[in-house]
């Protein structure tokens, strides 16, 4: 095992709660993840005052295969991480293994990096407060009002003849920034007020209120999203079949497939093992756990898990492929998994929320500078998401389609082997 690192370590919050309502800020952005770290350092560079928000403490983990493909590697060689995630024992991976039961093949494909989440988006913001953006860990965060020009709840503020955003921002926890119990301030709502809101809060988008004004449209064979980081010296003693599978190739993604789902295994940092998967949720009920539906997907891979799931810490989310209807209002925008998700596929979540970030970020300036540019960021915004599903989207919606389907799912495999100009084009769309 390794040390722990600094990029594992707890990163405390920059300012209390009280201070965070104190003044206008430029950009407030409610989730700590890849979207909304990303469009905070970018707006900070660009000379904005940016407050970002996080329910949780980091380090965290969170449900995600790890993948950075060659679009999101790309994004960050411009955040200027790129150097810092290959040095800290991140794990190349240049061959993608696809199986269905029975059925494999492995091909070559350009090269990925497998990462924690918990590494990465620690990361991402020890590099956003290096910038100068004030970080509020432990807080949720709210709307407080309707996000539009006619918000009367702003009318008591000293600058309300602005068009400001009021947001609600509440301590998860009893203890300010120095660890000190303060149980005055734990669960008292504080108004906090911004010239720009991008809400990044994943797939529950919990700071969306009221929420039927943000209706999602969800998939009716939406499947959930599971994952559990491991040991990689436990997998070896506990299941010799999943470590044979690890220990052929440790540049190696996995995914294998049945009727039951699929699932992403790899090797990641501080020699860890990621196991993603997308699980259809008829099948969790049937086998009455998380752990006995992954084993029963790799049983039908002929691998046998043994007890080693049972004893995981698994995270789980919401149904995965949704969209939400609304993705910007003036002033407030959607990023990352609150924009919608489609299930996971080599990384493509992550590239796509780095690709947010870059866009989003000088919409955020343009209303800083000019108020007036509210309703045209608006719309720019929102043709912005139409062509990013539309083009970047496709490929992902495609394979789920195959993916339910075992019959096929299997056809889609062999035709890859066969004909590898149709499998280097679809490659080339996912992982580059």
């Amino acid at each position: 095992m390794t040390e722990t690192s600094e990029h594992e370590q707890t990163i405390r919050a920059t300012l209390s709660i009280d201070q965070a309502t104190e003044g206008i800020w430029d950009a407030l952005i409610i989730g700590a993840g890849i979207a909304g770290s990303a469009t905070a350092i970018l707006a900070a560079r660009a000379g904005l005052r940016v407050l970002l928000v996080e329910s949780k403490s980091f380090p965290r983990e969170k449900v995600c295969g790890g993948c950075l493909n060659q679009r999101a590697q790309a994004s960050l060689e411009k955040l200027g991480l790129a150097d810092a995630i290959r040095s800290i024992g991140s794990i190349r991976l240049n061959e993608l293994h696809v199986q269905f039961k029975q059925v494999g093949y492995t091909w070559p494909i350009p090269q990925m990096i497998s990462i924690r989440r918990a590494t990465l988006d620690t990361m991402l913001v020890q590099l956003a407060i290096e910038n100068g953006v004030a970080f509020l860990p432990n807080t949720t965060a709210a709307l407080d009002g309707k996000p539009d020009g006619s918000n009367d709840s702003i009318s008591d503020h000293p600058t309300s003849k602005l068009d400001l955003i009021r947001i609600s921002l509440k301590s998860t926890t009893a203890k300010n920034r120095d660890g000190i119990q303060a149980p005055a301030t734990a669960g008292r709502s504080h108004i906090s007020c911004a010239r720009s809101v991008v809400v990044a809060a994943g797939l529950n988008r919990s700071a969306l209120k009221p929420s039927q004004q943000w209706p999602a449209k969800i998939e009716p064979d939406s499947r959930i999203g599971v994952q559990a980081i491991l040991d990689y010296n436990d997998i070896v003693h506990q299941s010799p079949d999943l470590g044979r599978l690890l220990a052929s190739n440790h540049h190696r993604l996995h995914m294998l497939a049945s009727h039951a789902g699929y699932a992403g295994i790899c090797l990641t940092d501080g020699e860890k093992v990621d196991i993603a998967a997308a699980i259809d949720p008829n099948c969790l009920s049937a086998n009455g756990s998380i752990a006995e539906t992954l084993s029963a997907i790799l049983q039908d891979c002929k691998i046998d898990a043994g007890s080693l799931l049972r004893n995981c810490d698994w995270l789980a989310t919401p149904l995965l492929t949704r969209r939400s209807e609304s993705v910007a209002k003036p002033g407030l925008f959607l990023a990352g998994d609150s924009l919608g998700y489609v299930e996971p596929f080599t990384g493509e979540g992550m590239s796509w929320a780095l690709d947010n970030a870059e866009k989003l970020a000088p919409i955020l300036l343009r209303i800083a500078r000019n108020p007036n540019e509210r309703s045209q960021a608006q719309k720019d915004w929102e043709n912005y998401v139409d062509s990013q599903r539309r083009i970047r989207q496709r490929i992902c919606r495609w394979v789920a389609r195959q993916a339910r389907h075992p019959a096929r799912s299997q056809w889609v495999l062999k035709a890859c082997q066969w004909l590898p100009p149709f499998r280097n084009r679809l490659l080339k769309e996912a992982v580059q």
